[in-house]
């Protein structure tokens, strides 16, 4: 299995960005993105001028409403999102189920009207295990955005709930930036060819990690067997097996502020189970039955200290 760099929200001219499909994926590989989603709100015009020679790509689409946005990835056919009311949308997540595509929440906390109508949450899912992934991190990291904070909380309460949902970060592209801000990357653990069908097996298998750069993840060992981040594994005692190369940020802004100092252990209800130092590669920990357990990679930006990256988690 192979981590790669993914960009999983981008938008081009076919609805209100400035890259035309070619020159997205063009930019995609400068800043060191292996494999994109083209998600352009309500169309898939920009889809046929994608070139996987120049990066593969996933076929996407940002259902964009007056109740939220929600990502659609891999769906063979059109399923209609001009009716999706908050009471419906468990309907309409089956029917794209259906036609083989995954759905994400996009922003879930963005902020609404005025700014940005439907841009935050406010569809009634009741059905939450035909939900796949949802963005944890959105546009720029480290700016005290309470947006992302409630994300992870938001999170953190559906992992405790039972529900397997991989945690992404969407830039939510839409133009080069000018500026040196701090964006991310969310790495997929993918089998076999680097393709849009290895990316989406890999979200739907939970094999996610949400970095401001660093490629970040774990192993754990129980019984003799290996298992990677998303996986189900016996209760008892694991060891933790941590990769952690700060060199693969491609071009990310402002990468030399950042400074990556611990790992932590986190479970249930965001509770840190423990810490070691980067330079500390493996960990013994009991954990329990029933419980969910995944590695957070903290240090400083700026002299602040922060959570640098994030792993979806395993479960027991």
């Amino acid at each position: 299995m192979k981590y790669i760099a993914s960009e999983l929200h981008c938008h081009t001219l076919h609805s209100d960005g400035g890259f035309t499909p070619k020159g997205l994926q063009q930019a995609a590989v400068e800043d060191g993105i292996e494999i994109i989603a083209l998600t352009d709100h309500n169309t898939f015009s920009g889809i046929s001028e994608l070139d996987e020679k120049i990066c593969p790509f996933i076929r996407g689409i940002e259902w964009t409403t007056y109740f939220g946005h929600m990502l659609v990835l891999g769906a063979e056919d059109f399923v209609d999102w001009r009716d999706a009311v908050p009471d419906n949308i468990d309907e309409k997540i089956s029917a794209v189920k259906k036609s083989g595509g995954i759905v994400g929440i996009a922003h879930p906390f963005q902020c609404g009207s005025p700014i940005c109508t439907g841009g935050r949450w406010e569809f009634n899912v009741k059905k939450w295990e035909n939900v796949d992934y949802m963005e944890i991190w959105h546009e720029e990291l480290f700016h005290g955005s309470a947006e992302n904070i409630n994300s992870v909380l938001m999170w953190n309460d559906l992992l405790d709930k039972g529900y397997r949902i991989a945690a992404v970060y969407g830039r939510d592209w839409h133009r080069p930036s000018t500026e040196n801000r701090f964006y991310g990357r969310t790495y997929l653990g993918v089998e076999g060819c680097l393709c849009g069908e290895s990316a989406l097996e890999a979200i739907k298998n939970c094999r996610t990690v949400v970095s401001a750069g660093a490629l970040f993840y774990f192993n754990v060992y129980a019984g003799g067997k290996k298992y990677g981040i998303g996986s189900r594994v016996p209760a008892g005692k694991l060891k933790f097996e941590f990769t952690v190369d700060t060199k693969t940020q491609g071009n990310t802004a402002c990468a030399q502020n950042i400074k990556y100092e611990e790992i932590f252990i986190t479970g249930n209800g965001g509770n840190t189970i423990a810490k070691l130092p980067i330079e500390e590669k493996t960990a013994e920990i009991t954990v329990k039955q029933g419980a969910w357990y995944r590695a957070e990679l903290w240090g400083t930006v700026n002299g602040e200290f922060q959570m640098l990256a994030v792993t979806s988690p395993i479960y027991t």
